[in-house]
């Protein structure tokens, strides 16, 4: 299957993501084939500093250090707070040199904001896959055919220079996404229908599953999880018009983690996990490849 993860997630990516969180970063191998993915590439990491001053980077480090592990509570951030620790990381992207060679004329946060419009206003498609290769194409080339080549470049080369903040990163989208999306942001034209429609292509079809069994244990778990709350908030919601049988997914992903130790919040995935009321569903058996199984975790 030749495709190429953010952002989305960064996830961010998603971005999904998707989404990517994680979406988007999930398509390296095809890409490397297309010469866009900067091996190698990885450059100093820079504190922004004033013009003629000396580079700070023990400044840069205890910035990362504070994205890590200073979490407030969610209950206290609201909308305009998760905006602001979304632009005070993109801020920081920009200063950095691999960013600063796309020479994005408004920043890494308006063009990561259009990246996820761009995939709002044309979702893959979850139904049929398997019985239409012209759907099976459009799907395996999503993500490359909707965004275009160089901001799937954009999105590798901050997951490759950022992989330390991946987690923490993957969550802070995730909640400034959904609050987004509920406080009626007029940038952010994702909605909960657009979230679900990947997450279900990413749980269901084969492009999905394609993308997910090819990454590295870190990626995949990362955006299974973000996959399943979501899809899980729409069986809540009466919004699973897919009909996507979670149990299976919280099955395998639970063993996941159980065996994947590279996770800093491992144990808050277990216990939500472990808190899901998932419903028993009237979905057919979803499609996978005649040939191939996911990837079991690694220990580590």
């Amino acid at each position: 299957m030749d495709n190429r993860t953010i952002l989305t997630g960064v996830g961010i990516i998603l971005c999904i993501v998707a989404v990517l969180s994680a979406g988007v970063y999930l398509e390296r191998g095809g890409l490397e084939e297309l010469g866009i993915v900067r091996k190698g590439f990885a450059q100093p990491v820079v504190a922004k500093h004033s013009p003629g001053a000396p580079l700070d980077i023990q400044n840069n480090r205890v910035y990362r250090k504070k994205l890590r592990t200073q979490k407030a509570p969610k209950e206290w951030k609201d909308f305009e707070d998760l905006e602001q620790d979304m632009i005070r990381f993109c801020r920081n992207l920009d200063e950095r040199e691999y960013i600063k060679a796309y020479r994005l004329p408004e920043g890494s946060y308006r063009q990561l904001v259009k990246i996820l419009n761009d995939l709002a206003a044309t979702p893959p498609i979850v139904a049929g896959e398997a019985a239409d290769p012209y759907k099976l194409k459009l799907n395996q080339e999503h993500f490359l055919r909707v965004i275009g080549k160089d901001n799937v470049g954009l999105i590798l080369d901050i997951l490759a220079n950022e992989a330390e903040l991946m987690e923490s990163t993957a969550e802070m989208a995730f909640d400034w996404l959904n609050k987004g999306i509920e406080a009626g942001s007029p940038e952010i034209r994702l909605t909960q229908k657009d979230l679900y429609e990947y997450s279900a292509f990413f749980l269901t079809t084969l492009s999905g599953k394609a993308y997910l069994w090819t990454r590295d244990s870190k990626t995949r778990i990362l955006a299974t999880y973000y996959s399943l709350l979501v899809v899980d908030r729409a069986n809540r919601e009466k919004m699973n018009r897919h009909n996507v049988d979670l149990r299976p997914v919280a099955a395998r992903l639970l063993d996941d983690l159980i065996n994947y130790r590279n996770l800093s919040d491992r144990g808050q995935y277990i216990k939500k996990l472990k808190a899901l009321d998932l419903p028993v569903s009237t979905a057919q058996a979803p499609e996978s490849p005649a040939n191939g199984k996911p990837q079991p975790a690694g220990r580590q």
